[in-house]
């Protein structure tokens, strides 16, 4: 019966998808046709088109960029995703253990999962870039204090960037900056738009403080005084991982030199029993 009710569900939840997706097409289409506005063609009108109109999916879209899209997912793959993961895991949490609680408990762990690998992603993605983040204010604070010009300064900065995404950010932001005529304001923009980092946000404003005040470097020293501590996280977060990974390694090592080492002399400890009570 549980069974029957979660299929019943979802076959709801589906009608209901299809109807309101139907209806929101007809309104728009009756929109656009009593404003003079909309050109119907077949063939580039898809779904695709349709949901991107969504402001949800937009938000989506967009917090999901700045992550530098984990798994390749857009707004379309993550609830496509979302949504697969729960119904596979209620329908096997149903087969597996005949329980409707376990299946609930288990639909709610498919349609968090990429939640929360999105957030541990995040997180350790955060730390490198900082890390980048740390070795180019330093770089840019050395440079400006022997009155090398911003222009000069900003041109190679990406070389101190180990992340490739940074990387391809810090360049694109000292192109823009060139091509719009050195306007610091458009090219730290664009920095801090392509990345939901509150220390990139710092970074960025200080820069636009250059025009306004002559204290840059020492706004830039105590933003890298602050970026010290992400810095020493991320070296402890690297350190951590290849502890584990030489750890687990070790144990793997042992384990296959006890095998060999002691396998033979329990083959033998048994075949003298079995000769003892023979």
């Amino acid at each position: 019966m549980n069974y029957l009710y979660v299929l019943l569900f979802l076959l709801i939840f589906v009608a209901c998808y299809i109807f309101v997706v139907r209806y929101y097409t007809k309104h728009e289409l009756k929109k656009y046709k009593t404003g003079n506005k909309f050109r119907f063609k077949t063939k580039e009108f898809s779904f695709k088109d349709f949901i991107s109109k969504h402001n949800f999916l937009k938000t989506k879209d967009l917090f999901l960029s700045k992550q530098g899209n984990p798994l390749r997912l857009d707004s379309i793959r993550y609830y496509l995703l979302k949504i697969s993961l729960t119904i596979i895991l209620i329908i096997a949490g149903i087969k597996n253990f005949s329980s409707f609680y376990v299946a609930v408990l288990l639909g709610l762990l498919g349609f968090f999962f990429l939640d929360i690998y999105i957030y541990f992603h995040k997180k350790s993605r955060d730390l490198v870039i900082c890390s980048d983040l740390y070795n180019v204010i330093n770089s840019l604070y050395l440079q400006l204090s022997a009155n090398v010009p911003l222009k000069n300064a900003l041109k190679f900065q990406f070389e101190n960037c180990k992340n490739k995404e940074f990387r391809k950010a810090m360049i694109e932001f000292s192109t823009t900056y060139e091509l719009s005529g050195y306007n610091i304001e458009k090219a730290t923009n664009f920095l801090s738009n392509s990345f939901d980092i509150t220390e990139i946000n710092i970074f960025c404003n200080s820069l636009q403080e250059l025009n306004s005040t002559n204290n840059i470097t020492e706004i830039l020293d105590n933003l890298s005084y602050s970026l010290q501590d992400k810095k020493i996280e991320q070296l402890k977060d690297s350190t951590r991982n290849k502890v584990v990974l030489i750890t687990v390694g070790v144990i793997i090592a042992l384990t296959n030199i006890i095998m060999l080492i002691f396998y033979p002399l329990f083959i033998s400890i048994g075949k003298g029993f079995n000769n003892i009570f023979r």
